[in-house]
């Protein structure tokens, strides 16, 4: 992995009404603008799976939306960002993480953004600057030992 630079002329993915967006402070990304860049883009998205762990106590997060779990559709790709070099973060797809857990299903398709994809559809300014920041204190962690490597094209959740 390399250093990343910052776009000089970010302009914040601002969602709009009914958008869905994930995150919090510093980094939200507008995920249906995401998943339309992705419709668009196919052949440049990385197409893998992730892999589900074992439905345990305190994996599903209390934030879900239990009623939505069930309905969840396990044949739509999550979406997952590779926040840095050796980490990927699951940032559309929780319900049917979680519907995929209680039924004992091991793995669900998933698209893969690098970490020049996912910066496009930051919502704030002030995020592709702050994560530029971030991922580069990264990779210097990783050139010094200080990390390992992911291995691209898989994840557990």
């Amino acid at each position: 992995m390399s250093k990343i630079k910052a776009n000089r002329n970010f302009t914040p993915c601002v969602p709009v009404v009914d958008d869905e967006t994930f995150g919090g402070f510093p980094f939200t990304w507008n995920i249906t603008s995401a998943q339309s860049w992705i419709e668009q883009n196919f052949d440049q998205v990385e197409q893998s799976v992730v892999q589900v762990a074992p439905l345990s106590t305190g994996l599903d997060s209390d934030s879900l939306d239990e009623a939505w779990i069930p309905q969840a559709d396990l044949t739509k790709p999550l979406l997952v960002v590779r926040m840095r070099p050796e980490v990927f973060k699951l940032i559309d797809g929780n319900h049917r993480v979680a519907k995929a857990r209680r039924l004992g299903i091991t793995e669900l398709p998933s698209y893969y953004l690098t970490e020049q994809q996912h910066r496009q559809f930051f919502t704030r300014q002030q995020s592709d600057t702050m994560y530029v920041d971030y991922w580069n204190e990264k990779v210097e962690q990783v050139e010094r030992g200080w990390g390992k490597w992911a291995i691209v094209g898989e994840m557990k959740v």
